[in-house]
């Protein structure tokens, strides 16, 4: 995908994500945890708890949203992702 900024084209780039399921003990459930991750080149790994729905990136929590239901989705997604590289959460 290209761009123009002050008439210079710029090209965007997503790089190639690959998906990962460990257990990792989870800060907020205080005991080992399925955790649902996936990596990008120059952003590191996300992980999502699928017991509890907390995220992390670089070992820093990221910020709970101001939104209803936010918890209850991060664990729907973050199990659906799990089945589907295979891992039953």
């Amino acid at each position: 995908m290209y761009a123009t900024i002050d008439g210079t084209r710029v090209h965007i780039h997503a790089p190639p994500v690959t998906h990962h399921a460990a257990v990792i003990d989870c800060p907020t459930c205080e005991r080992p945890r399925r955790m649902y991750g996936f990596f990008a080149e120059w952003y590191g790994y996300t992980w999502t708890c699928a017991g509890c729905g907390d995220q992390w990136s670089d070992g820093e929590m990221h910020p709970r949203p101001f939104a209803p239901g936010w918890r209850r989705q991060n664990i729907e997604h973050a199990r659906a992702q799990l089945a589907r590289i295979g891992v039953q959460a």
